[in-house]
């Protein structure tokens, strides 16, 4: 829990600074464009749906929120020759996700950030809800249909760079390492089963089907890239 308060209280400094009336008294600079908007493209691979705004504060300072919804149908299908049976099931993964971001351009260009190579503190929380189906025949393990409900609060570091041309189109790329703290919740939709024993059934059932990347406890990388438009 106090990590989790820890990263909930940076998340909203952080957007307080964002909106803050007296930001202009941290102008050290005049930048040539005080704000990008931006489109986290390879979020869409994740069912990811992701823009942004990062508002210049000085020629190498700025704040940045990235945020996005969830919406992810997968539907896989194990075929079972020894038994002679098919087991398939269809998920939906969808929710929320905002990370706001501090940065600060280590060799802003001769107009000033955000071009250039930055570092960069995050926040990151990602709200999740797995509504699994199962549409296979109940055979000996019975209905395993279940509702998964993932909060991921986490934060990290980044190195990246960003390029800008003339008319203001931009590329960004970053990597760093990241933290998060999962809570997580699962409830089969056959009352009569518990988690554990529902699990157990689960993995004897899908034995070879995968569910994809998901969000556990511990650290990472955070890597992506950021298209967009400044102004």
């Amino acid at each position: 829990m106090k990590t989790q308060s820890f990263f909930v209280l940076v998340c909203t400094g952080l957007l307080l600074t964002t909106f803050n009336p007296l930001q202009a008294q941290l102008d050290s600079g005049e930048p040539q464009f005080k704000g990008t908007i931006k489109w986290n493209p390879l979020g869409i691979f994740a069912g990811q749906y992701q823009f942004g705004y990062e508002h210049m504060l000085n020629d190498r300072m700025s704040v940045q929120l990235m945020a996005g919804l969830v919406n992810q149908r997968t539907d896989q299908v194990y075929q079972n020759f020894v038994l002679e049976e098919q087991y398939r099931y269809e998920q939906l993964k969808s929710g929320f996700i905002a990370i706001p971001e501090f940065r600060y351009y280590v060799s802003p260009q001769d107009f000033g950030a955000p071009e250039g190579l930055f570092v960069s503190a995050f926040a990151r929380i990602l709200n999740l809800t797995y509504d699994l189906d199962d549409t296979a025949d109940e055979g000996q393990w019975g209905d395993l249909s279940r509702m998964d409900e993932r909060l991921v609060i986490g934060g990290g570091l980044v190195l990246g760079y960003g390029y800008y041309l003339d008319n203001g189109l931009m590329l960004e790329a970053f990597i760093g390492p990241q933290f998060k703290s999962v809570n997580f919740d699962r409830t089969y939709d056959n009352p009569d089963l518990d988690e554990e024993t529902g699990d157990a059934r689960f993995d004897e059932k899908f034995v070879d089907i995968s569910l994809g990347n998901i969000d556990n406890d511990g650290g990472g990388v955070r890597f992506g890239i950021n298209v967009g438009f400044a102004f």
